[in-house]
């Protein structure tokens, strides 16, 4: 029902549309005056993102409901595109929006990365290749190829989406090390689940993959499995320290160890 006032008609719907109105625009305001989202609750900041795939809904309550749905604001950004979709208020538009935003800021730290010329050590080679495994939902296993000072010359993906290493194809290794020139090459994979620690698969694929690139007089100088906070590095550890200073005889002596422990590192 209308509200009449003095020589003016108001209607309900117009006085929601109104207050929705003002309330995004003193978010957007104070938004762009602190120039971050520090002083945000959580739900405000998925709020303000939801403005620009829903023009005129009120999206807090939607905010609200996706962050009790998937049990944190960063469930939110790594819950599956088609369970965004089943959400009520989520369309397709407000699904790919979400979606994007941690490939955005994968890209984003990429290009930070991407001044970086040489890997001369652990952390180099750390520096240079976590952000490619930032928010990624699977596995995926790369081939850095380096010249005889440490110079980046190549970064391949050899296997992506796979959580093992049936995918992975020491000829294509070899391939690709010959065709860049490389002398040496670092490798990384990730952990999507979070944990660090090599598996027996991990330890067994490493020794055959230093094998194959020593075979060609391509030094392999680590391997790291990178999760979300943290990272080990098979350089460092005392088993395959030996192995990855590419002396071939240690190698050979710790693929047989490796083999015969019952253990994971």
């Amino acid at each position: 029902m209308p509200i009449i006032g003095k020589a003016k008609v108001i209607f309900l719907s117009d006085q929601s549309e109104n207050s929705h109105a003002g309330h995004r625009k003193r978010l957007r305001e104070r938004f762009i005056t602190q120039g971050s989202l520090d002083s945000f609750q959580p739900h405000n900041s998925l709020e303000l993102l939801l403005f620009y795939s829903i023009p005129r809904a009120d999206t807090n309550d939607l905010a609200h409901k996706l962050i009790d749905t998937f049990g944190s604001f960063k469930g939110v950004f790594d819950a599956p595109y088609e369970s965004l979709k089943q959400v009520d208020g989520v369309g397709e538009n407000t699904a790919v929006l979400i979606k994007l935003i941690p490939s955005l800021f994968r890209e984003y730290l990429k290009d930070g990365a991407s001044n970086q010329k040489y890997i001369n050590s652990t952390e180099d080679a750390l520096d240079f290749l976590r952000p490619e495994f930032v928010c990624l939902e699977t596995e995926r296993f790369f081939m850095i190829c380096l010249d005889k000072t440490g110079k980046i010359l190549n970064k391949s993906i050899i296997s992506k989406g796979s959580t093992g290493y049936a995918e992975i194809d020491t000829r294509s290794l070899i391939s690709t090390a010959i065709n860049c020139q490389a002398s040496s090459v670092v490798l990384a994979h990730n952990h999507p689940g979070g944990i660090c620690a090599p598996s027996r698969e991990d330890n067994t694929a490493t020794l055959t993959i230093v094998k194959a690139l020593n075979a060609i007089n391509v030094n392999v100088l680590d391997h790291l499995i990178i999760s979300e906070k943290e990272f080990f590095s098979f350089a460092g550890h005392p088993k395959f320290k030996k192995c990855l200073t590419f002396q071939e005889a240690a190698c050979e002596q710790t693929s047989e160890d490796t083999m015969k422990s019952e253990e994971n590192i």
